[in-house]
C-alpha cells in the first residue's frame, strides 16, 4: 500500500522558494508510489487569528475543532495521513503566520485531562517532516524552526526529518535553478515515501 503523505505549505508566495522546493518534494514522493496531497495553508480562510482558547474541543468527544472554516477539514483529516510535512519560509526566526496559526489550532486534536494531568491524541502514527527555507544562514532560523517541529513531534511521540534549505533569497530566482537542490528535495521525497 502506498503512503499517504500531506504537505501543508505555509508561504503566502505563491511561487517563491519554498513552494519551488514543495514541488520538487512532491514530485519524488510521486515517483516513489506515495499518495500526495499538498494544501496551500496560505490561502485558507480562518474565522479567528489562530486559536482562541475557547476550550470547545476539549468539551466534545471529537478530535477537532469547533469552528467551521477552511482550517477544520484539514485538521480533522491529518490522522488519515501516515506522514506530514509542514513547508515554510523562515519569517523573523520562526515559521511563517500562516503556518503558525494551523499549528496552534492543532491543540483541538488532543484531549488533555488536568485532573490525572495526561492527554490523548490520535497523531502516534504520524511522521512529521518539514521543509523550510531561509534568506541567511542555518543558525539561528530554520535551526529555531526546525526545534519547534522537533518538540511538536516529541510531544506526540514521534520525530521530526528535515530538509533546511538556507540562502534562499526571495529577491533572486536563483534557487529554481539549483539542481542539487532539486535532486535533494526528490531524495527527501522519496525517503519519505517508503
Amino acid at each position: 500500500m502506498s503512503r499517504k503523505i500531506l504537505v501543508l505549505t505555509g508561504s503566502p508566495r505563491k511561487n517563491g522558494n519554498t513552494n519551488t522546493v514543495v514541488k520538487w518534494f512532491t514530485d519524488g514522493a510521486r515517483e516513489a508510489g506515495a499518495d500526495v496531497d499538498v494544501v496551500d495553508v496560505a490561502s485558507l480562510r480562518s474565522k479567528n487569528n489562530g486559536c482562541v482558547a475557547c476550550m470547545g474541543c476539549q468539551k466534545s468527544e471529537k478530535y477537532e475543532c469547533v469552528w467551521d472554516d477552511d482550517v477544520k477539514p484539514v485538521l480533522k483529516r491529518m490522522p488519515d495521513y501516515d506522514v506530514v510535512v509542514f513547508a515554510t519560509p523562515t519569517y523573523f526566526f520562526g515559521p511563517s503566520a500562516q503556518i503558525k496559526l494551523l499549528m496552534d489550532r492543532m491543540y483541538s486534536l488532543i484531549k488533555f485531562d488536568p485532573a490525572r494531568g495526561c492527554y490523548t491524541h490520535k497523531l502516534s502514527h504520524l511522521k512529521w517532516a518539514l521543509i523550510c527555507t531561509a534568506g541567511g544562514d542555518i543558525d539561528p532560523g530554520p535551526a529555531l524552526v526546525e526545534q519547534t517541529f522537533k518538540t511538536v513531534a516529541g510531544f506526540i511521540g514521534s520525530n521530526c526529518d528535515s530538509l533546511l534549505v538556507p540562502n534562499a533569497s526571495m529577491y533572486s530566482d536563483e534557487l529554481k535553478h539549483n539542481t542539487a537542490l532539486r535532486e535533494e528535495a526528490m531524495a527527501f521525497g522519496r525517503k519519505l515515501a517508503l
